[in-house]
């Protein structure tokens, strides 16, 4: 058989003894960058858990407050209802109060209105009565009137006249 020797001891040894020569080498060489590395490794675990508790309180605390929220909905409900009628009740009061002040104005206007109203037809039923009786007498003192009558006006118009 031509093959291989079977190994010896020496033949495990050798390689053991280069891998912990390399790896104590690597250790001593790179133990300042691998303790930073784990020293930030170990700072950011924490931040993270810290942040992932926070975030769980905060969670709870909102649980919390949205469920006392809902279990005072009713309340909260009840409660702008009344605000809601008690805000429409005092502006219809408002409202009501501001059309009768409206309506008493409106009122008070159509009297005056009315009163002057009232006035002008008067004065223009007395101009055309003055008129239409000025007219009528005219038309009567004309007829009545004859040539003789104008001859003694006229010269009574001039005496008066004279006498001035």
């Amino acid at each position: 058989m031509t093959g291989h020797a079977a190994p010896t001891v020496l033949d495990l040894i050798e390689p053991s003894v280069n891998f912990l020569l390399y790896a104590g080498l690597m250790g001593y060489l790179l133990r300042g960058p691998l303790r930073e590395y784990f020293r930030d490794r170990t700072a950011r675990l924490r931040e993270g858990l810290e942040a992932g508790a926070k975030a769980r309180e905060e969670a709870e605390a909102l649980r919390a407050q949205l469920e006392q929220d809902l279990a005072d909905l009713p309340r909260l409900r009840e409660s702008l209802k009344a605000d809601l009628l008690g805000t429409a009740e005092q502006q219809k009061a408002t409202l009501l109060e501001a059309a009768e002040q409206t309506a008493a104005r409106l009122r008070s206007d159509v009297e005056k209105l009315a009163t002057q109203e009232r006035a002008s037809a008067r004065r223009v039923l007395r101009e055309d009565l003055s008129t239409r009786a000025v007219q009528e007498a005219t038309a009567i003192v004309r007829d009545a009137l004859g040539p003789e009558d104008e001859q003694r006006f006229i010269s009574n118009f001039v005496d008066v006249a004279r006498a001035l």
